[in-house]
């Protein structure tokens, strides 16, 4: 069943543009933006300013939330699906950052404005996803735990 729910979780992530993200800072302020992102397997990557809100957030506080739902916006309810996901992010090295797919680095522009010293990529790895789906019923979501 898991690995069934995971190819369906990794297949709609890919259809996926972009994502929200949510943070907290130090102080407990909720901060959230939109990113293009990119991903393997069920960890997600993107890139970002070095000094922007979600770096610093990032380094408060490495638990983040992220949205993820298809380009086209839902005609009824039953048309509902997306993804919720929590997981850890880390801020990558430049080692790290050499590890990344080319196909990853290369699925949005966003990736290929990476300016040595003014940005980071940034790595969350899954804690929870749930898939949400409402053709299946009100409010029907299934659960990966990592």
């Amino acid at each position: 069943m898991a690995d069934g729910l995971t190819k369906r979780v990794t297949e709609y992530m890919s259809r996926c543009l972009f994502c929200t993200l949510a943070t907290v800072s130090a102080d407990g302020e909720p901060s959230v933006a939109t990113v293009y992102f990119g991903t393997v397997g069920m960890d997600v990557y993107f890139n970002t300013g070095r000094d922007s809100q979600k770096v610093r957030n990032i380094q408060a506080n490495p638990r983040v939330a992220i949205a993820m739902q298809e380009p086209s916006a839902p005609k009824t309810d039953r048309e509902i699906r997306g993804i919720q996901y929590t997981g850890k992010a880390k801020i990558l090295s430049d080692a790290e950052i050499t590890e990344i797919p080319k196909a990853v680095m290369a699925r949005h522009r966003a990736f290929n404005n990476l300016t040595a010293g003014n940005s980071v990529v940034v790595k969350v790895t899954p804690v929870r996803v749930y898939l949400i789906d409402y053709s299946r019923g009100f409010r029907h979501r299934e659960l990966l735990q990592f």
